[in-house]
């Protein structure tokens, strides 16, 4: 039976990330988030509030993401507003939420 419960988080959900290179190709990388789901009035406000203020709030950990020199990068706050600030992190961000609040299965790789 469906329960509606106050709190409800998601952890080690796949996210996919296209990153763009020369001559027209895209290279996809594979990560994963931990997510809050928050309630549809709350996501509308924090979604007026720009990318970093909602992955702000939504985006609880991760795992799989490198800084440049390819050591792995603990999930801070200030490094999610780094990602915040790339637009394929948080396009595969969004998508990935996006498939945890309406429910649809994520495929893996």
């Amino acid at each position: 039976m469906f329960k509606l419960v106050k709190e409800r988080k998601v952890k080690d959900w796949p996210v996919d990330v296209a990153v763009p290179l020369d001559g027209g190709e895209v290279k996809k990388f594979s990560m994963t988030l931990d997510f809050k789901l928050v309630g549809s009035d709350e996501f509308r406000a924090l979604s007026q509030g720009g990318d970093s203020k909602l992955f702000g709030e939504v985006v609880t950990g991760w795992s799989g993401i490198q800084d440049e020199s390819g050591e792995p990068l603990a999930f801070t706050k200030e490094n999610l507003k780094a990602a915040c600030q790339n637009q394929q992190f948080t396009a595969g961000a969004l998508s990935a939420y996006m498939k945890v609040m309406s429910g649809t299965a994520s495929t893996k790789n």
